[in-house]
């Protein structure tokens, strides 16, 4: 297909030429009554793009689709709107039915609970393997996929993080196989790996590697705007028609058009500029991670260490400062306009995309190098492999039991009826429908003391839990 066609954005440039009447939704009526400052703020013609999915955009976002699916590598691709949380509980309703067995890595993001939630499967989750020399992830490997499968041989999926928020790729490629040896499908959030596949220096895709079904964050790497996302499916292990039937159910009915045509224009620019775009990002974040190396006490690491790692994602190591990544990240945002992605007890992750500029990367660099390291001294946080609780209820049945309150020091031993989740990367460290471990209770007090975040709960001082009654 040509890959240098934007329908959409066609279509949008049609539109703004277009002088109706509009005696149609939404209620602004392509910004005739939006308020002044905003417009001003904003532009009059993102309003008067505002528009509802009028009879002569269903052909256009169609073939917006079908160049997405071709410019990615898959047989068909849907928008969505509402984010990849969409596109993983879509995954979860089409494949699964309530009762049924499916192998879900442990660091699944929130968005995967709330689909076992709606679904009613039983999960089984995979351990990750774990790296306490730079207290990272390196998700499910395929030796536990293989273990797990032989133990669960009715499983009717696999479901994998890949990218990680650390940038750390499984060895999907083998895992697909697996996977298929036993008649399995494999399912794949790739929420962070929407460029992957557009260079050769960067790990392939999930779609490279033969997974069936995978959603990708869009908006995260790949250029179009906030809440934009792309569901794919390969092969015909899947019935294309029941993951129409299952978007039926959780795609709004009301897409936003900016948000589809950011989609068109960001899947154009990487087709046929991805690998020079890219190329330029890889040269920056090397340039850092290699100046950065240089300060003492820093660490970072790269596909040395860390073999399929994307490095376009940089995880910088603080725990030899003395000091948490929170303080740093507190430090840098509030005195030198430096944002990371991600901090967490012990690092900071930054995420490297197309958008980003030499300016910007020489400001990080200089960042670190402000930090006071007068004082620095041994890290005063170690955390170890998380062992993962025990599930006493599928996520639906502890969702739908009795609860009750009680004071987080006294949950301990008791099943969770909320999912908390330290946000980014929201990675649950306990799942609704889990056992209370002192050591999950442990580690969330250590996050909330260090000034992290952690997102879920319904008492946000955490001082309250909700569980089975």
């Amino acid at each position: 297909m040509d890959q240098h066609s934007a329908p959409l954005l066609a279509i949008a440039q049609h539109y703004l030429d277009v002088d109706d009447a509009p005696f149609y939704m939404p209620a602004h009526k392509r910004g005739q009554s939006i308020d002044r400052e905003l417009r001003i703020l904003m532009g009059a013609n993102v309003f008067r793009l505002d528009l509802p999915e009028l009879p002569d955009l269903e052909e256009p976002i169609a073939i917006a689709e079908e160049l997405a699916a071709d410019a990615y590598g898959s047989d068909r691709a849907w928008f969505l709107t509402n984010g990849s949380t969409c596109g993983v509980q879509a995954m979860l309703l089409a494949i699964c039915q309530e009762g049924d067995k499916i192998l879900i890595g442990r660091n699944c993001h929130k968005a995967a609970i709330a689909g076992l939630v709606l679904s009613g499967a039983k999960p089984i989750y995979l351990p990750t393997d774990y790296l306490p020399e730079f207290d990272l992830d390196l998700g499910v490997s395929s030796q536990t996929l293989e273990l797990f499968l032989h133990q669960h041989p009715d499983a009717k999926a696999v479901m994998l993080v890949s990218p990680n928020y650390f940038g750390v790729c499984g060895d999907l490629q083998k895992m697909a196989a697996i996977a298929h040896s036993f008649e399995v499908l494999l399912l794949v959030d790739a929420a962070h790996g929407a460029h992957l596949g557009f260079h050769p220096d960067l790990p392939i895709s999930a779609l490279q590697a033969g997974a069936d079904l995978v959603v990708q964050s869009t908006h995260k790497m790949s250029g179009s705007l906030t809440q934009s996302s792309i569901l794919h499916l390969q092969g015909d292990r899947v019935n294309a028609a029941q993951i129409d039937r299952t978007l039926e159910l959780l795609r709004s009915t009301s897409p936003n058009l900016l948000l589809m045509i950011s989609l068109d224009v960001a899947r154009r620019q990487m087709a046929t500029q991805g690998k020079a775009l890219l190329s330029e990002t890889l040269r920056l974040s090397r340039e850092v991670r290699s100046q950065l190396s240089q300060i003492p006490k820093l660490r970072t690491f790269s596909q040395r260490e860390v073999p399929n790692l994307d490095e376009t994602r940089l995880t910088v190591m603080v725990n030899q400062l003395g000091i948490t990544g929170f303080e740093v990240d507190q430090y840098f945002h509030e005195q030198l306009n430096v944002m990371a992605e991600m901090p967490t007890l012990t690092q900071l992750v930054f995420s490297f995309s197309i958008g980003n500029t030499q300016t910007d990367c020489d400001r990080l660099i200089a960042a670190f190098q402000k930090l006071d390291n007068q004082e620095c001294g041994a890290s005063r946080h170690t955390l170890d492999c998380l062992v993962i609780p025990h599930s006493q209820l599928t996520p639906r049945q502890a969702y739908f039991a009795k609860s009750i309150r009680v004071n987080l020091d006294q949950a301990i031993g008791r099943i969770s009826v909320e999912s908390l989740c330290p946000y980014p990367p929201g990675i649950p460290l306990v799942c609704i429908g889990e056992e209370i471990t002192g050591e999950v209770v442990e580690i969330l007090q250590a996050i909330l003391r260090a000034g992290g975040v952690v997102n879920g709960a319904s008492d946000r001082s955490l001082e309250t839990i909700l569980v089975i009654e």
